[in-house]
């Protein structure tokens, strides 16, 4: 008997006695439901939900302690030429098949959630995209709502209410006169780098009373930078007022802390 008579014979024996697996049950023809990035209430939630998982008035670090680290990040301008950043945040899912005859199936569906920061470091903006496709070898479409739940599940009815950035019933009033800090008060105060500029303190303000003087440049409320009047302005109606507040401010030439305590219940303040 040849020698690939007696291959044959074997390969034979070995498929009656099972065990050879059926081409079917190889793990490369088997659906494969695989999922990336999050949060994954991003699958389910809708546009108008969308600041109920990123608050405006966070900041960056709170966000990212909340969800990790976003997908994409980086920096830009705003209209006014300002500088400002972005992350974005994107969850997917996605299903693939290859049956025996080589018949593919893929059906996927991304969200992203797009954040805009000022430069305080503070969210002002979010922005929401989703596709969702359907493909063989043929033919690539969007998925309809029903292939989305047979291929890849069905969205979560979340529970959850759409938020509109609020400001505290009381917010940091501090008493002061600001501006932009321009190339003559850089002269005047030898602070080069980049904050708000105080030209006038109310004596009996708020300002006053934590040490801050006309001439001080702010650089920073509760760690976060100010480098503009905008900053500073959006960066103040965040922070509560039932906590201390720090500025850092530079002042006779050198950087120094200044707190201004919590307001009391009914105690009011007057305008930046």
């Amino acid at each position: 008997m040849s020698r690939r008579s007696l291959w044959a014979i074997s390969l034979c024996a070995i498929l009656l006695c099972g065990c050879v697996t059926p081409l079917s049950q190889n793990a490369a023809f088997q659906p494969k439901l695989e999922e990336n990035g999050g949060p994954k209430e991003l699958y389910s939630i809708r546009s108008d939900q969308l600041t109920s998982l990123f608050v405006p008035g966070q900041t960056m670090d709170q966000i990212t302690q909340r969800f990790g680290k976003p997908s994409l990040s980086g920096s830009s301008t705003d209209a006014a030429g300002r500088p400002t950043t972005w992350a974005v945040y994107t969850y997917g899912r996605s299903y693939t098949h290859v049956d025996t005859s080589f018949n593919v199936i893929a059906v996927n569906r991304y969200t992203s959630a797009t954040l805009t920061f000022n430069g305080s470091g503070v969210l002002t903006d979010v922005s929401f995209s989703r596709f969702q496709k359907y493909a063989t070898a043929s033919t690539t479409r969007d998925a309809t709502d029903d292939e989305i739940v047979r291929y890849l599940g069905a969205p979560q009815n979340l529970d959850l209410k759409s938020v509109t950035p609020t400001t505290p019933a009381t917010a940091w009033k501090l008493g002061a006169d600001i501006s932009e800090l321009r190339s003559e008060q850089i002269a005047k105060t030898g602070y080069e780098g980049r904050g708000v500029y105080v030209v006038k303190v109310a004596p009996q303000g708020l300002a006053a009373r934590a040490g801050l003087v006309a001439g001080d440049v702010i650089v920073k409320i509760n760690g976060v930078a100010t480098p503009t009047r905008d900053d500073l302005i959006a960066r103040l109606k965040v922070c509560p007022v039932t906590n201390d507040l720090e500025l850092l401010v530079f002042s006779r030439g050198k950087l120094r802390t200044l707190t201004v305590p919590a307001l009391q219940s009914g105690e009011d303040a007057t305008s930046i």
